[in-house]
């Protein structure tokens, strides 16, 4: 950038030079922290990219994931409600799976989080997370139920994000947020926690030290859904002005922008792929981006309503869940794009949906204060079947 000359008439109405400032920089500078952390994920992610590739190309390979996939397409379309819990006298608004294990979080409007069993849904751990409305609630990627130690952590309307153990002690808390957080997500690895904010913020923590390692700012609305990418390379959020954009997390610039929806964008995922990019929200609909043609490949006119989540199945990526504010919760084929199941049972709006893909289980959370188990129907088709 050019720097920028000052001016002043003389006596003589002639134009001389007063002064010249020093070139202004338009961006943010990030720490030290950060510029070590983007190195190092420069090189995981290639990695990841390259034994990830590899698995696409081995043939062998490339058929037990198909199998895979079709099993669990199989399995959707036998999904039936097997359990229901009132989770809570206010509404329950998110709700998460663990990766290892069988615990499964939920947050409620009041600031309670509870830890639960997602085997029967019973109550394992129960805190006060915040002292005014819980946001959202996520588990540690590598938290295993039944050791001590860091296990998930929340966000909230009181504009902080805080780390906890499996035993409801506080660990850490994060502070930087001018307005309410909206989502929160750990990174892959789980040493680094995102979150965003309605103050038209999205920022990057250390998890173990809470320091703010990138604050990423001047967006012209609230940045509200966020995801990461499963080689760790890039992430994907969502605003409000119904854009999405990719970031490059080796070197924090904007790669490119999600354009199409409507209305204020609510819920990102990215799959297992690496290359298919889910996104949804206010205007009922849900879009399939593939990155590798940077294009919209498929819309679905999911639902009658705000769309409030959306998410992949966690192991091959092949069946979205989307889960809306007309009471549903809905299953895609990501190949076909055909609907293969609606789940029906919440009496109200739908806020939440998880998903144990190794377990074949779906979990639902919304306003009529009740967390849903659904699992396969082992005896048939059952009801919720298409």
């Amino acid at each position: 950038m050019e720097p920028r000359v000052a001016y002043e008439r003389d006596d003589n109405g002639t134009m001389d030079v007063d002064r010249t400032d020093p070139p202004e920089n338009f961006y943010a500078i990030g720490c030290d922290d950060l510029g070590r952390t983007r190195r190092k994920r420069a090189v995981e992610s290639l990695r990841r990219a390259t034994q990830r590739i590899e698995c696409e190309t081995d043939e062998r390979r490339r058929t037990d994931e198909r199998n895979a996939r079709a099993l669990f397409e199989q399995n959707a379309r036998r999904l039936v409600l097997e359990r229901s819990e009132a989770a809570h006298r206010r509404p329950v608004v998110r709700c998460s799976s663990s990766t290892v294990g069988d615990t499964v979080a939920t947050c409620i409007w009041d600031g309670t989080c509870r830890l639960r069993d997602r085997n029967n849904l019973q109550g394992k751990t129960t805190f006060a997370a915040h002292e005014v409305r819980c946001a959202d609630v996520r588990i540690h990627p590598s938290y295993c139920a039944g050791v001590d130690g860091p296990c998930a952590a929340t966000g909230s309307s009181d504009g902080t994000a805080k780390r906890w153990d499996n035993r409801g002690g506080n660990l850490a808390t994060y502070k930087g947020h001018a307005d309410r957080v909206a989502r929160i997500a750990f990174h892959p690895y789980g040493d680094h926690l995102a979150t965003t904010s309605f103050d038209r913020t999205r920022r990057l923590w250390d998890v173990e030290t809470a320091a703010e390692l990138l604050l990423q700012e001047g967006l012209s609305r609230a940045v509200y859904a966020l995801a990461f990418q499963c080689d760790v390379s890039w992430s994907v959020s969502g605003r409000l002005d119904a854009v999405g954009w990719v970031w490059d997390l080796r070197t924090g610039r904007h790669i490119h922008t999600l354009t199409g929806h409507i209305k204020p964008i609510l819920a990102v995922d990215v799959a297992e792929d690496g290359y298919t990019v889910a996104t949804a929200g206010e205007d009922h609909t849900c879009r399939l981006w593939d990155l590798r043609q940077r294009r919209c490949i498929y819309t679905l006119p999911a639902h009658s309503s705000l769309i409030s989540a959306a998410c992949f199945e966690t192991k091959q990526g092949g069946t979205l869940l989307t889960a809306s504010y007309d009471g549903t919760v809905r299953l895609w084929s990501t190949t076909t794009y055909a609907c293969l199941n609606t789940l029906k049972a919440h009496e109200g709006k739908v806020a939440a949906v998880a998903v144990a893909a190794e377990a074949a289980l779906v979990f639902s959370a919304g306003f009529d204060k009740s967390l849903k188990r659904w699992c396969v129907d082992r005896e048939g088709e059952g009801p919720n079947a298409l």
